[in-house]
């Protein structure tokens, strides 16, 4: 039997040398940011090391948010706290922010929103190139464009599943190019190593960003009313400039319109890639990965850290107590 050595890893070496050059989109903006600030530091600190997290993503309840949601988090949870200010700590620190705001059902009435309105005008004012918002509605991608074109646009997962619920081509990711700078690939699609091959060979793999601890079933046949559902209710649960709607957990078995298939189909895999899974598609070339969590309490989140980004054998059970 080898021992591992008894000195613990320092600088690059703590990060997982299985995918040394991944770079990490971590969910948990205006949710977890005093952990994830902590954590960076330990780490620097600790072991001289930079976590390869390049962006953090999230929002408020505001109208224009969508996909998850995240409203039990606190009004601040950063002390010395404004939206601006968060910004700025992220980008100095040279980690993007982005703006979830991919709800499903956004028409013109719905630009107006001064609270989305005014977190994009702090947004932009920062200036920082890997800023970026998250979008499903075109039309809401058309009024930013406008209104703010030097910001990142982003085709959301949510957008995926609400056009092409059932299957998506290259064609079809190629075309939203043409609108949107990135691409969020759709969870079921990292198992399609056809189209993952493709996207690889296509000289724009690098505008893709995967999303690795999907906890949603595979192929879930109620993602878009999953996705519509939270929607509604955000835009119908608006009371006026930074008046948080107050939505239901949309995951729970008991909700009244759309049970989980995680419930109903308990013997399908969820989206979580394996190691293996991820590791086929690092070598295809892929670079750019996601880690949900602004749904799910701190632990989750650095469980997942520990899990994906660093070595597993001395630095990740040292992330885990």
């Amino acid at each position: 039997m080898r021992l591992k050595s008894n000195k613990v890893p320092h600088g690059q070496d703590i990060l997982n040398p299985e995918w040394p050059d991944a770079k990490w989109d971590v969910g948990g903006l205006f949710v977890h940011d005093d952990n994830i600030f902590q954590l960076l530091d330990n780490i620097k600190q600790r072991y001289d090391c930079v976590l390869p997290i390049t962006s953090v993503f999230g929002c408020y309840n505001v109208r224009w948010q969508g996909g998850r949601t995240a409203c039990t988090s606190p009004i601040s949870n950063y002390s010395g706290w404004t939206p601006e200010d968060l910004i700025r700590q992220y980008n100095d620190r040279g980690i993007g922010v982005t703006f979830t705001f991919s709800n499903t059902l956004i028409k013109e009435e719905h630009l107006s929103d001064p609270s989305c309105n005014y977190l994009l005008d702090i947004l932009a004012t920062q200036g920082y190139e890997n800023n970026a918002v998250a979008i499903t509605c075109d039309i809401l991608s058309d009024y930013i464009r406008n209104k703010w074109p030097h910001v990142t646009q982003k085709a959301s997962i949510v957008k995926l599943a609400s056009e092409m619920p059932k299957r998506r081509t290259f064609e079809y990711y190629e075309s939203l190019f043409e609108k949107y700078d990135k691409i969020y690939l759709h969870p079921d699609d990292n198992l399609n190593l056809r189209l993952c091959e493709k996207i690889a060979e296509s000289g724009k793999v690098d505008k893709y960003e995967l999303l690795v601890n999907e906890k949603c079933t595979i192929n879930c046949s109620i993602r878009k009313e999953h996705y519509d559902e939270t929607s509604s209710a955000v835009i119908e649960g608006w009371h006026g400039m930074f008046n948080f709607s107050n939505v239901d957990f949309i995951h729970n078995p008991s909700h009244p319109n759309s049970i989980c298939e995680r419930w109903t189909k308990s013997d399908l895999r969820s989206c979580v890639l394996s190691k293996a899974e991820f590791k086929e598609l690092y070598d295809m070339g892929f670079r750019n990965f996601k880690l949900q969590g602004r749904d799910a309490p701190w632990g989750f989140v650095n469980y997942n850290i520990s899990d994906w980004l660093v070595e597993q054998d001395t630095i990740a059970p040292m992330l885990n107590f």
